[in-house]
């Protein structure tokens, strides 16, 4: 790959994030382009094969990234509610979604579980409203079946939309396109892991974010090229932290507040940012039944996922384990102001983290955080304390 075709994979990337923020002029370039419908989803997870089946192009609606004021979400939410869900109500206010054809909600927290129904009742005569309840009790012998029949009920309202019907061939090869697609996703953060030097944070999570506003087939070829460009680099490691960063797994910080973590004396070897489309793991894209085949997917998977139970998850060993995997020194948690999920698993990993004597640090941010010198001081004085104890 040359110089110039980096850099136009790069561009790429940060055209598509960049739009994200508060336009989202490529999503109605993109449906123009490929006739697709646009199917807008709240994180943290959504089975992305069941819109791209029915020819839609899905978004994770990621919130306005602070680039928007939130004065008329302010009048219809609670003051003590997350910052995505007030930019998100914001961007369907000021019609800013009003290309999508879809919005789609789910139980993955009180605070989206209610937003459902606020975006019913303020805008369901503007957009076509679905809601997915995955199931709580992931042991139960019954949580397959019920989650295929949910899929089933979804499927049916964006056949509604889309006009067309679910083909068992066609939801196949979305499942293996999204497959290759979390596979690229997982060797760039793997990579990330171990040679952090090679790949700026910076760089890193536009890559990842740019997947959730691409095409799926551009995003892969996008990213085999990228991925080929980062293993052939030659820089050479720094003196840092190793780090992992937990708590960013919806609401996102501002790109500069992970930067600042970065130059304050860290590699972030791992972290939760955009974790959803890829957590879910491999899907069976040969399955007689392919619906029950992603219902299986999420019921069975016993990877830790903040907004999801499991009882076999111990997650106090969980975040042991992973220190010791990723070659980790510490760990950040970044936990959103008013995430309940977050700061819960805040207080376990805690509690596992002070046993081991392994050191940590607890930070908050909003999506419109702006100022980062605290975040440069706190990080710099942890960093420090490692590198010299």
């Amino acid at each position: 790959m040359t110089m110039l075709e980096t850099s136009s994979t790069i561009q790429l990337f940060e055209e598509h994030v960049e739009d994200s923020y508060a336009s989202f002029n490529m999503v109605r370039r993109w449906k123009e382009e490929l006739g697709r419908k646009a199917l807008g989803y709240f994180p943290v997870y959504f089975p992305e094969e069941l819109a791209h089946a029915l020819n839609m192009l899905p978004i994770n609606l990621l919130g306005a990234s602070g680039r928007l004021p939130l004065d008329i979400a302010t009048a219809h939410t609670q003051s003590f509610v997350c910052s995505i869900t007030k930019s998100v109500f914001q961007l369907a206010a000021q019609d800013i979604l009003e290309m999508f054809d879809v919005l789609v909600f789910s139980n993955i927290c009180d605070v989206a579980r209610n937003l459902s129904g606020i975006m019913r009742r303020n805008f369901g005569a503007k957009y076509h409203i679905e809601y997915i309840h995955y199931p709580i009790n992931n042991t139960s012998a019954h949580a397959v079946g019920y989650l295929e029949e949910e899929y089933r009920r979804v499927i049916g309202g964006l056949e509604r939309v889309s006009g067309i019907k679910m083909r068992d061939e066609a939801l196949r090869d979305a499942i293996g396109l999204y497959n290759r697609k979390r596979e690229l996703m997982n060797r760039l953060a793997e990579l990330r892991s171990e040679k952090p030097w090679l790949l700026p944070y910076t760089e890193y999570y536009t890559a990842i974010r740019a997947g959730e506003f691409m095409p799926v087939e551009r995003f892969n070829q996008a990213m085999e090229s990228f991925l080929r460009e980062v293993e052939s680099r030659t820089t050479r490691p720094a003196d840092r932290v190793r780090v992992i960063v937990k708590g960013d797994f919806c609401e996102q910080p501002p790109l500069m507040y992970m930067k600042t973590i970065e130059d304050a004396g860290c590699y972030i070897v791992g972290d939760e940012a955009l974790i959803g489309p890829r957590w879910i793991g491999e899907i069976n894209a040969h399955a007689d039944n392919p619906i029950r085949a992603l219902a299986k997917a999420y019921v069975m998977n016993t990877t830790p996922l903040t907004v999801r139970y499991h009882p076999s998850i111990d997650k106090r060993k969980h975040i042991i384990e992973l220190v010791k995997d990723m070659n980790a020194e510490g760990v950040i948690f970044i936990t959103p102001k008013f995430c309940e999920p977050a700061l819960y698993d805040y207080i376990i990993y805690k509690t596992a983290l002070d046993k081991a004597g392994i050191p940590y640090l607890h930070l908050e941010y909003e999506e419109s955080t702006s100022s980062f010198e605290h975040v440069r001081t706190m990080v710099e004085t942890f960093a420090e304390s490692i590198m010299f104890d």
